[in-house]
Parts: C-alpha cells; sequence; structure tokens
C-alpha cells in the first residue's frame, strides 16, 4: 500500500530517477512488490512497458491485480532466468540488495538485463562489511499464503570500496557510475 506515488519515493532514489524517465522507455522493477512503481512512473510518462518480478507470489498477485497492463513474474533469489534475454531501458533495483544473501548475483543478474541504465541502492559504511544475519538483520512477518518463509533476512552493510569493486567486477561494460549517499 506503500510506494505508489512520487512523493513516496526516497529522495536518494528521486536524485535519479527524475532525470532517467523518457516515454517509449521499457523498465525492470527488481523487488517490485506489489509493483508500485508502476504508477511512480505513470504519474510522468504516458508510453512505457513495465516489467516488475519478486520473490514472493502475493505481491506479484496483487501486482497483477492493480497493473494488468504490465508484466509480472515470480522469480527466485538472484534467479532473473524467467525473463529469458529481454533488455531493459532502466533495471531498478531498490530497497532488495540489503536484504539478499546473493546481492553480489542479483547486481550481475540485473546487469545482463540492463540495456542503459541500472539503478540500485546499497546500504554502505567506511568500516567493515557485515553481511552476517546473526549481528545485523531484518525481521519481517511472511504474508499467510508463504507461511513456511523464514522470516528473518540479512541487513548486509557494505563496505563502500567493496561495493564499487563488486559493481566494477559485475558490470562488465560500465560506461559511467554515478554515487550518491547520505548517512542514515
Amino acid at each position: 500500500t506503500h510506494r505508489t506515488a512520487t512523493h513516496e519515493v526516497y529522495p536518494s532514489e528521486w536524485f535519479f530517477l527524475k532525470d532517467l524517465l523518457v516515454e517509449g522507455m521499457t523498465i525492470l522493477d527488481i523487488g517490485c512488490a506489489a509493483g508500485g512503481f508502476a504508477s511512480i512512473t505513470g504519474e510522468h510518462l504516458v508510453r512505457f512497458e513495465y516489467t516488475g518480478v519478486d520473490i514472493s507470489s502475493e505481491m506479484i498477485q496483487r501486482a497483477q491485480q492493480r497493473y494488468p497492463r504490465h508484466q509480472f513474474f515470480i522469480v527466485g533469489e538472484a534467479d532473473l532466468s524467467a525473463l529469458g534475454t529481454r533488455q531493459f531501458d532502466l533495471v531498478l533495483c531498490l530497497g532488495v540488495l540489503h536484504l539478499n544473501r546473493q546481492w553480489r548475483q542479483l547486481i550481475r543478474a540485473a546487469w545482463e538485463h540492463t540495456s542503459r541504465t541500472f539503478l540500485l541502492d546499497l546500504r554502505e559504511t567506511h568500516l567493515p562489511s557485515i553481511e552476517d544475519d546473526g549481528v545485523a538483520y531484518f525481521k519481517m512477518t511472511p504474508p499467510p499464503s508463504e507461511a513456511g518463509r523464514q522470516g528473518v533476512l540479512p541487513y548486509n552493510i557494505i563496505n563502500s570500496a567493496e561495493a564499487l569493486k563488486t559493481l566494477l567486477e559485475s558490470c562488465s561494460g560500465l560506461a559511467k557510475l554515478r554515487h550518491y549517499g547520505y548517512i542514515g
């Protein structure tokens, strides 16, 4: 029910996103939840193709009901094979990587579907990385239909130099890299 309007987009996301939206573009939203970015994009564009993927079948079902003109797929963690070889003008991976045990693999998989721009966020630090869900974690209550799923996710906090190294190694042919951050 949240993040379905531009005013609900984080300033750090809008900093880049506002300049990336172009009529007729194709968008892949990784970790789309209920597809709210389809609505956000629709506030600014008339013609666009939006595809959302998520690991939650319940979220994908909600997205399909709310936004029937767009495509949605249930995927495994860091597995975007359901998309085949499709490429997208803009690939969004927002609010996902810090909660994903396979965040490096997901970056590589997302990059393979990027024809122009890949917008992602990481939780970064100047200190050593934390990728241990015994130390930093996020507790969530899975939807009733997914009661068997684990309710504790990692909360990855990645050293900035390691994050840069991962991006450079994972994104072959990367032509430009912009970084925006804040302490929080």
